[in-house]
């Protein structure tokens, strides 16, 4: 990797000129993603290739690697979940624009200033590919519940 990725982008102009950005960020960079992990430390990997597609569209092709610490719900102790995480969208400045492409495109609109904000971008991705119930492997042996759950005949109603 060639080192942290520039905080803003101008994504247009680099896919006018076909380039790809290599680089990492750190874990800890992601304040909306650090509610739902255990810990924040590593770094993601990250590929940035921004070019026209054959619509003469901006497009960008993502892709991220690396590991989250998160907690199983189940066992509640803390496990690593990979992540390689890869994402398409068509870079377009005004919501009018990216109401006119078709369903099966994801827009991204890109502000007035034609500046993308890297970690912005990347932190959605990565909360898209949260678990909605983290839980270490498949919850097999070793996984036990970390509470005892009682019958309702257990209750002595």
């Amino acid at each position: 990797m060639s080192g942290r990725l520039p905080v803003h982008l101008d994504p247009l102009s680099l896919a006018e000129r076909g380039r790809v950005i290599e680089g990492s960020v750190p874990i800890a960079a992601f304040k909306r993603l650090a509610p739902s992990l255990h810990r924040d430390r590593g770094d993601i990997a990250v590929t940035l290739r921004f070019e026209r597609d054959t619509g003469g569209r901006h497009v960008l092709h993502g892709e991220l690697d690396g590991q989250l610490e998160l907690v199983c719900q189940r066992c509640l102790t803390p496990f690593a979940l990979p992540i390689g995480r890869t994402f398409d969208v068509v870079l377009v400045e005004s919501l009018a624009a990216a109401d006119l492409l078709p369903e099966e495109l994801e827009p991204l609109v890109v502000d007035e200033r034609r500046s993308m904000h890297t970690v912005d971008l990347l932190e959605d991705e990565l909360i898209l590919a949260l678990p909605i119930v983290p839980r270490c492997g498949d919850g097999g042996p070793g996984c036990e519940t970390a509470v005892e759950v009682l019958a309702s005949e257990d209750l002595g109603g």
